[in-house]
C-alpha cells in the first residue's frame, strides 16, 4: 500500500468535504461523531498492531482511518450501503487494499444473511458476491475488531457497541447475540497474537 498517513488524512478530509457538498450532507453532530469514530478506530487498530509482531502500525492506522470512506454518501437517507460505496470510491483512487477493508469490516461472517441488514439490497448482494471470492487476512480481522470497540467516538466493550448497533439498525437480539459470539472469537484470536488481553491494552472494562 503506497499511501502515507498524511495522504490518508487528506483523503479522509476529501470524504468529509464531498459529503458536506452533496445533497445529503452531515447533519447535527454527525460529522463530529464520524470524525471521532474513524480517528478512534485508527488509534485502536494501531495500538493492537503495535502488540503484534507481524502487523504494520502505519497500515493498521490508515485502514482504520479510512474504513468508513463509504460514508461519503448518507446511507439511510440515500438508501445505500457504505461498504460498497466506499469500495468503489477507493478503487477509483487505485487503493484496492483499503477498498477491500471498506467491505470486509462490515461482515464478521462472509456468508451473512442479507435479510438481517436494512441497507440497499442490490449493494448487499454485490458485497456478498465480492466476499465469496476473497479470503480475510489479519488486517481485515483487525479492523473488524477495532471498529466494534468504538461507538461514535467512545471506546467501549463489544457488548456496548453491538447493543448500540442493534438499536440503531433494529437488529433482532438473537442476531446480535450471534455477532457478539463471533466478535469474542475474534478478540480471543488477537489476545493470543498479542499475548495479552486486548481490553487491558486499550483500557476497556468488560460488561458484566
Amino acid at each position: 500500500m503506497d499511501l502515507t498517513r498524511k495522504q490518508a488524512q487528506d483523503l479522509f478530509e476529501e470524504v468529509v468535504a464531498k459529503r458536506n457538498a452533496s445533497k445529503l450532507p452531515f447533519e447535527g453532530d454527525m460529522e463530529k461523531t464520524f470524525r471521532a469514530h474513524c480517528a478512534a478506530v485508527a488509534r485502536i487498530a494501531e495500538t493492537i498492531a503495535a502488540n503484534c509482531s507481524d502487523l504494520d502500525t502505519d497500515k493498521a492506522y490508515i485502514f482504520g482511518l479510512l474504513h468508513d470512506a463509504g460514508r461519503i454518501e448518507d446511507e439511510p437517507r440515500g438508501n445505500t450501503f457504505h461498504g460498497i460505496i466506499g469500495y468503489h470510491y477507493l478503487m477509483e483512487k487505485n487503493l484496492p487494499e483499503i477498498a477491500k477493508i471498506s467491505v470486509t469490516h462490515c461482515f464478521y461472517n462472509k456468508d451473512f444473511d442479507i435479510s438481517t441488514y436494512p441497507q440497499n439490497r442490490e449493494q448487499l448482494l454485490e458485497a456478498k458476491k465480492y466476499l465469496a471470492d476473497i479470503e480475510y487476512d489479519d488486517y481485515d480481522r483487525l479492523i473488524q475488531l477495532a471498529d466494534v470497540m468504538n461507538d461514535m467516538g467512545k471506546t467501549c466493550s463489544i457488548e456496548y457497541r453491538m447493543d448500540s448497533v442493534g438499536k440503531r439498525y433494529r437488529i433482532l437480539p438473537e442476531k446480535i447475540a450471534l455477532m457478539v459470539k463471533r466478535l469474542y472469537e475474534l478478540k480471543a484470536y488477537f489476545d493470543a497474537k498479542c499475548g495479552k488481553d486486548i481490553y487491558a491494552v486499550l483500557g476497556i472494562k468488560e460488561e458484566k
